[in-house]
């Protein structure tokens, strides 16, 4: 057996070992390798594969690092064309509005949502909470650079804040609310609530006031006290008629 196939070879065996939940049919649909050809690589059946089969396989079963140093080490010439092309950086502007329309399909959301939390995400998540389906959008997303895998842990490449605009982030709220585990209700880990009332202009101030410090008290939390809990906080202040704000009220006779 070659240097190259052994490779291959135990590059498609470890990740089986980090992702057991996946099945040799789902590999097979996922790289367009034949389940049979896969089979026997993974039983030692085979004594050579084409360079087609092996570029689709290592691009989904090998990390980056690993996969430039196998093309390195088995096709330098292609090595060294590759070197030339570093990868596109999402803070540029058609990689922020491929970011974007992503936010707004499903299970992407989800996916991003996780990603982008300080410890990131894996795929053994990902399958948890998503399923196969969950795990056909990652596999777009990481396609397409906007998701970088990298020893294991998924992370949204570049700044995944740059497209919260206003309409961004109120679908966000929307997204947010349907993920929301009922079953936490009552716990101490989970606070849901409404109120409404008619209040004067200087009531509704100092409450938008007090949301903001809110939000700053949570900002400071989250960026200094990190862990592996992902967590969403949506916060809505405001009125159902702007217009009562700047009703000229009539002098008391």
């Amino acid at each position: 057996m070659s240097r190259k196939l052994e490779a291959v070879q135990t590059a498609v065996k470890s990740y089986f070992e980090r992702f057991p939940r996946v099945s040799i049919k789902a590999l097979s649909m996922r790289t367009g390798v034949p389940y049979a050809s896969l089979r026997r690589i993974l039983q030692n059946e085979v004594s050579d594969i084409k360079d087609e089969t092996i570029f689709k396989l290592i691009d989904r079963v090998m990390l980056r690092p690993d996969r430039m140093q196998f093309i390195k080490d088995h096709y330098p010439s292609l090595a060294k064309v590759i070197g030339d092309y570093p990868e596109q950086n999402l803070d540029d502007e058609s990689s922020v509005e491929l970011l974007k329309r992503y936010r707004y399909m499903d299970p992407h959301n989800y996916i991003i949502k996780l990603s982008l939390t300080t410890s990131g995400t894996t795929r053994d998540d990902v399958q948890r909470l998503t399923g196969e389906r969950g795990i056909q959008a990652l596999e777009e997303m990481v396609e397409a650079g906007l998701i970088l895998e990298e020893s294991e842990q998924l992370r949204v490449g570049g700044n995944g804040f740059l497209m919260l605009d206003l309409d961004d982030m109120l679908h966000q709220v929307g997204k947010d609310l349907h993920y929301f585990p009922r079953s936490m209700v009552g716990t101490p880990y989970a606070r849901i609530g409404h109120m409404s009332e008619s209040v004067s202009p200087e009531a509704l101030m100092k409450m938008v006031e007090m949301s903001g410090d809110l939000l700053k008290n949570v900002e400071k939390i989250k960026d200094t006290e990190t862990g592996n809990v992902p967590f969403f906080l949506d916060l809505v202040v405001s009125t159902y008629d702007r217009h009562a704000l700047f009703e000229k009220k009539e002098a008391p006779t």
